[in-house]
C-alpha cells in the first residue's frame, strides 16, 4: 500500500469516527433486549470527565431529597446529540440494586441498556451503560458512571460525578473525547447547576 493511499485511508477512518460520535442513525425498529451479559469492564484508555458540587445540606436528607423525582436527570437539557430519557422498563431484578438492569428509551426513539455495579447508600453509585443505538454507539464499547458523594466537616455534602466512556477502538479515543467535551460535559454541568440551586433553597435555614 503507496503512502498516499494510506494518509487516504487513515483519514477516511478518522472522519467516519468523528461523524459517528455525533451524526444521524435512524432509530431501531425494536428495543435492545438484555441477554443476561453486558460487556466485561477492561483496562485500557477512556474518554473522561469529572465535575463537583458542593451542597448546604446534610448527605441523607439530601440524596432523598435529589432522588425524589430523579432530579438531575429532570434537570437535563438536550443537546442535538444527547436526548433526554421518556421511558424506562427494568429488565432484570429490583432497580436500584447491585447487578439490576433496564432500558432507556429517548425522546429521538434510541435505546441504551444501564445496570448498577454497585450501590453504597448514601455514598456511592456507580453504572454500566451500553448498548447505545445512536449515532455514538458506533465507537463506544460502553460507559461508566459513578455519582460518589462525601459527607464534610462542617455538615454540607459533596458530589462528585464522573463519566468514563470506552473506545471500541484506540484510535477514536479523541472523537470520543471530543464528544465527552462538548456534549456530555455542558450536559452534566448544567443539571448539577440545576439541581444545586434547588437543594440549597430546599435546605436553607428558615428566617427566625
Amino acid at each position: 500500500m503507496s503512502i498516499t493511499v494510506f494518509r487516504n485511508l487513515t483519514i477516511s477512518l478518522f472522519a467516519a469516527a468523528a461523524t459517528a460520535c455525533t451524526g444521524t442513525v435512524a432509530p431501531p425498529s425494536e428495543p435492545p433486549q438484555y441477554t443476561g451479559s453486558a460487556p466485561d469492564l477492561t483496562g485500557g484508555r477512556y474518554a473522561v470527565y469529572e465535575t463537583e458540587r458542593i451542597f448546604d445540606a446534610p448527605l441523607e436528607p439530601l440524596r432523598a431529597f435529589i432522588e425524589d423525582g430523579n432530579k438531575i436527570v429532570a434537570a437535563m437539557e438536550e443537546t442535538d446529540n444527547i436526548k433526554k430519557p421518556v421511558d424506562v422498563v427494568v429488565l432484570s431484578g429490583t432497580w436500584p440494586e447491585e447487578g439490576s438492569v433496564r432500558r432507556l428509551e429517548f425522546s429521538d426513539g434510541h435505546y441504551t441498556l444501564e445496570r448498577v455495579l454497585e450501590n453504597d447508600f448514601p455514598t456511592l453509585f456507580r453504572y454500566q451503560v451500553w448498548d447505545f443505538t445512536a449515532a455514538a454507539g458506533n465507537n463506544l464499547d460502553y460507559a461508566l458512571g459513578q455519582q460518589a458523594w462525601e459527607r464534610l466537616p462542617d455538615g454540607r455534602s459533596k458530589l462528585t460525578w464522573t463519566y468514563s466512556l470506552k473506545p471500541n477502538a484506540g484510535y477514536k479515543r479523541f472523537f470520543v473525547q471530543r464528544f465527552v467535551n462538548n456534549d456530555m460535559r455542558p450536559l452534566m454541568e448544567n443539571a448539577l447547576d440545576v439541581v444545586k440551586v434547588q437543594a440549597d433553597a430546599a435546605f436553607a435555614e428558615t428566617p427566625s
